[in-house]
């Protein structure tokens, strides 16, 4: 069950790498592109803001899960590095416990929003809002997803620590 779970933990992280990848990529043509063809022809792409910011949302929203995995994400971690070994897990179990709680809040309310705003169409492009705002309940998922398996792997101590900490840990070792 475990070896199903890390390979679907590891398809998953490669389908968010490749995907966040993807969506900077046309972010940085389509901008490009709208610059050129506004300032040099004069003739703006009306419709490329519109997806541009849709986009954009799912960079954010693929890229927390990524930050998480990759241990880049923002942590103030003055603290925890004073303390213990037994300090440091108990602050992780309470991490772990307050940030599963905040993650299944965020999915329930974005899944609760984009349900609300399904029918509604962007102005320009006429696709449904769903496909902006799913990108939240989706982007938690992966995130809780990711930091139970890590939780299992390494310990509630492990789960939010940043590459700063993890190299103190290792010079201290």
């Amino acid at each position: 069950m475990m070896h199903g779970l890390r390979a679907l933990d590891r398809a998953l992280a490669r389908l968010e790498d490749w995907g966040v990848t993807v969506i900077v990529a046309v972010m940085a043509v389509l901008l490009g592109l709208g610059v050129i063809l506004r300032y040099v022809f004069n003739d703006p792409l009306t419709w490329s803001e519109e997806f541009v910011v849709t986009v954009f949302v799912w960079a954010v929203m693929l890229g927390v899960p990524s930050a998480l995995r990759s241990r880049m994400h923002i942590r103030i971690d003055v603290l925890i590095l004073r303390l213990g070994a037994t300090g440091r897990r108990i602050c992780g179990v309470l991490a772990c416990a307050a940030s599963a709680v905040i993650f299944v809040a965020a999915i329930y309310a974005g899944w609760s929003h984009t349900s609300n705003v399904a029918s509604s169409m962007t102005p320009m492009l006429g696709y449904s809002v769903a496909w902006i705002f799913v990108a939240m309940p989706i982007g938690f998922a992966l995130t809780l997803f990711h930091a139970a398996m890590i939780l299992v792997d390494e310990g509630p101590e492990a789960v939010f620590r940043n590459a700063t900490e993890s190299v103190i840990d290792s010079a201290e070792a």
